[in-house]
């Protein structure tokens, strides 16, 4: 027996570990976490206030943020009814940073959105939404709150300077209405409302920061809001201050040098305007006999404005006139310089329109003129004529006639209808009338060393070899004479000119010698003109015929055309013969163009402007016969057919209606055995029709029990065409019937003709979508073949194995059961058709292609035509 080892067991020992679980430690953590974020919480956690508002519009809890000055320092947590439910009871919780604010006198209000005729105010709020403004106040601690329904008058918070208007009432002023220094706007109201004892009312106004030294202790505030009047025995006294206070109303104040400054809510009175104020500068003006001012208390006026007004007119020993003492607006101090002008404003009344309205109710007024010098208070009035006549820079020269012609002192000097002086005396001499004119400084350089004048009014006229001239004015100038005057020659004036007594007479007074440019022009035939015959542009004469020729072949007529009008000649330019009387007749009716009387009786020749005709021969230019062969002149096409039935010279070429060209001549083609036919299409419409796929073809009259077309061509055949694309094409092959525009074209191959004819309908279900457009022999004879056109809207439904067949005329079967009878539609039984199926199966079968071959049967069978295979259009 072996011996057996066996080896030693350990006996375990156990251990106690006495170290802290880190599990305890984590948990210990997360005690003191939790406890610094309450006592964070705790000490962080904001003033819980009360807010009471008449309506919650606008405000939500959670989002409306209390502000300070654009700063958050806290937000509504709650909105809620309040007890008495008269109310809204908002809690809202202040940041600990701003509970300071929350005293007995602090002011809170909503701040919305608001739009005006002046602006639009709280633009952030559409952003942001409304929030809730605080004010803070004074005294004990308070966290109840009733809101204000409108912000503080006193707030400041922008930095403006707040004061106040006492007034008797509002007028049409608002928020927002403007405060102006100086026609400057400087600030604007911001709030109103009645006094305690409501017999008046307080203004707050708001002066940006900027301009708040302008305001003194002493100054004075009016209103200049929209349109005031003031109707009297005087008249009707009207004042607009500017559209802005028109609109939404204005203030307007001065103040004085050396004031003290104000301070904030300091209270004024607000005048109802700058009369009131007793703040306008004194002056006097001497005015002028009848000087027309009947308003003692009119106003004086600059640019529009009122700057001041009459105090009275008294009566001067010390003059030879009448004085008038004024109050000028402070601001306008600066206007009181001897340079200084005061004019009579008078109305002016005219069949050509009013000037001054006002004054025909008001009387007189006066206008200021600043000028340069020192200051003063002492002025004399004038007119506006006065002034002008005593201006230095003024032009004065005289003018001699034979007859006054009714003119008088003031009439007006016009000159291309605008007024640039006037007659400033007349003078009765022995043996002519001298007329001393006064022109405008800012005009007086359009008098010129050779201007003539002439007297606008009454009806002049003149018959001459050039015709009959009728010179009628206005009915203004009939009733309201005034001269009128050229501007010719150097800029050196003279000092007296001739007056003419009409315009008439003033340009064929005209002894200066014009220049005329050579312009030859090449006839297939001599015109109707005689040497100086007139060139005529739109009827107006601007030239002459000087001479012709005669060639071999043509005839050279040479013109001159006047330089000032050698400008209407371009390279557009096309003449033609335009002598006696011109007459047209054709069923729309008889049209008579005639020129001018001279053109009647000794010939004459017009130009004008037409693209795209050709216009000249080499380097001259072409005389047309007539304006209508120059006007129908235009691309010349050739056709070829096989016979021209029906078709003339002048046969028209239309498109929908439209005559587009013309048939110029017809001339047999023998080698081609037919017809060569040379037509014009205007140049209009040139472009759009002399393409390579244009199409032509002649229009015949169709009458049957089922169509009716063309019957305009009863009265004569005429050719129709539809506009191509591509390149310029001047051949084409004149078709016998009309196109399908983009259609398919396709041959049918048949044994015979049949009944099949050009024009005859391609029917699918007895529904047209196609025409015969073609009927000649195979290439061996041995068929007939039968080109075909399907409409671009129904070429899809023609596919490889369609199949087509004859159903023209009555088809009469007769067997032993009987007669059998099949028709088509009435008109293919009157001119032949074709009709067309496409096989049902699995898969629709390819589109057919352009000039693919098909058989044409006689009949068809039984199941073609209960086909109904679904075709989609794509």
């Amino acid at each position: 027996m072996s011996n057996v080892e066996h080896s030693p067991v350990t006996t375990p020992q156990l251990k106690k570990d006495r170290s802290i679980s880190p599990l305890w430690i984590f948990t210990a953590l997360a005690f003191l976490l939790a406890g610094w974020l309450l006592y964070k919480s705790v000490n962080e956690a904001g003033e819980r206030i009360q807010i009471y508002f008449t309506d919650a519009q606008g405000i939500e809890a959670g989002r409306t943020a209390i502000r300070y000055q654009g700063l958050e320092v806290g937000i509504v947590r709650k909105i809620t009814l309040s007890d008495d439910l008269k109310s809204i009871s908002a809690e809202a919780e202040i940041y600990p940073e701003a509970t300071k604010i929350l005293r007995q006198n602090t002011v809170f209000w909503v701040v919305r959105p608001k739009a005006s005729i002046t602006g639009i105010s709280g633009l952030d709020t559409l952003v942001s939404g409304n929030y809730i403004a605080v004010q803070p106040g004074s005294g004990d601690v308070r966290n109840t709150f009733v809101a204000a329904e409108e912000p503080p008058v006193n707030i400041s918070e922008d930095g403006n300077l707040h004061i106040q208007l006492q007034a008797p009432d509002l007028g049409s002023l608002s928020i927002g209405s403007g405060i102006y220094f100086k026609k400057i706007r400087v600030g604007e109201v911001v709030d109103y409302r009645l006094t305690s004892d409501r017999q008046g009312v307080t203004v707050s106004l708001s002066v940006k920061k900027e301009y708040a030294k302008l305001v003194m202790k002493t100054s004075k505030f009016w209103n200049v809001s929209g349109v005031s009047a003031d109707i009297g025995f005087s008249g009707v006294d009207i004042n607009v201050e500017n559209l802005a206070s028109v609109l939404a109303g204005g203030i307007a104040f001065d103040s004085p040098q050396g004031g003290e400054l104000v301070t904030p809510l300091h209270t004024f009175t607000l005048y109802r305007s700058i009369n009131d104020t007793d703040r306008g500068l004194p002056i006097s003006i001497v005015l002028p006999e009848n000087h027309g001012i009947t308003n003692p208390h009119s106003p004086i006026v600059y640019q529009g404005l009122e700057i001041g007004r009459l105090n009275g007119i008294d009566f001067n020993n010390s003059f030879s006139g009448t004085v008038a003492k004024a109050n000028i607006n402070p601001s306008m101090a600066w206007t009181l310089t001897t340079g200084s002008q005061f004019i009579i404003n008078a109305p002016e009344v005219s069949l050509g329109g009013v000037k001054n309205i006002s004054n025909l109710v008001t009387g007189n007024t006066l206008s200021i003129e600043p000028g340069d010098g020192e200051k003063t208070h002492d002025f004399v009035a004038q007119t506006t004529q006065t002034v002008l006549a005593n201006d230095p820079r003024a032009l004065t020269i005289t003018l001699n006639a034979e007859n006054i012609w009714g003119l008088k002192e003031g009439t007006k000097l016009i000159y291309r209808g605008i007024q640039v002086g006037f007659v400033h005396k007349t003078q009765l001499n022995p043996n002519d009338v001298s007329i001393s004119l006064v022109v405008d400084p800012n005009y007086k350089h359009l008098v010129k060393s050779d201007s003539r004048f002439y007297v606008l009014g009454g009806i002049n006229g003149q018959i001459n070899a050039e015709g009959i001239e009728f010179s009628v004015p206005t009915f203004t100038q009939m009733v309201d004479k005034s001269i009128g005057f050229t501007s010719e020659g150097d800029h050196q004036a003279q000092s007296e000119y001739t007056l003419f007594g009409s315009e008439i007479l003033a340009r064929n007074a005209k002894q200066a010698l014009r220049g005329f440019k050579r312009i030859t022009l090449i006839a297939n035939k001599l015109p109707s003109v005689s040497e100086g015959s007139p060139v005529m542009y739109k009827n107006f004469n601007v030239g002459k015929v000087e001479r012709f020729e005669l060639t071999k072949q043509q005839v050279h007529v040479t013109i001159q055309i006047d330089n000032r009008y050698h400008h209407l000649v371009t390279p557009n330019s096309v003449f033609w013969n335009h002598s006696g009387v011109d007459i047209k007749a054709g069923l729309s009716g008889v049209q008579i163009d005639t020129g001018s009387l001279k053109s009647m009786i000794a010939g004459g020749i017009s130009f004008g402007e037409i693209e795209g005709i050709d216009n000249k021969v080499g380097k001259h230019w072409k005389l047309y016969d007539s304006f209508t062969d120059a006007q129908n002149y235009g691309v010349k096409l050739t056709f070829t057919a096989d016979n021209a039935i029906g078709l003339s010279s002048g046969s028209k070429i239309r498109y929908q209606g439209v005559d587009v060209g013309e048939i110029t001549k017809l001339s047999p083609a023998f080698q081609d055995d037919g017809v060569m036919i040379n037509a014009t299409i205007y140049p209009e419409f040139s472009e759009q029709l002399a393409r390579a796929t244009s199409y032509f073809w002649v229009a015949q009259p169709s009458l049957s029990l089922t169509k009716t077309e063309n019957l305009d061509s009863l009265f004569g055949a005429y050719i129709s065409v539809v506009p191509g694309k591509g390149a310029k094409r001047q051949s084409f092959q004149l078709h016998k019937s009309a196109e399908y525009a983009g259609g398919l074209t396709l041959v049918l191959e048949s044994e015979n003709r049949g009944s099949v004819s050009i024009g005859a309908p391609i029917l699918f279900r007895d529904f047209e979508v196609g025409a015969v457009t073609n009927v000649t022999l195979g290439r061996f004879a041995d068929r007939v073949l039968i080109e075909v056109k399907i409409s671009d809207d129904y070429k899809h439904l023609v596919r490889s194995n369609t199949v087509f067949w004859n159903q023209s005329g009555v088809d009469v079967s007769i067997g032993l059961t009987g007669a059998n009878i099949r028709t088509g539609s009435l008109d293919s039984i009157l001119k032949g058709g074709i009709a067309f199926a496409t096989p049902e199966g699995e898969k629709l079968a390819n589109p057919a292609r352009t000039d693919q071959h098909f058989l044409l049967h006689k009949t068809p069978k039984p199941e073609w035509t209960s086909w109904r295979t679904a075709i989609p259009y794509f």
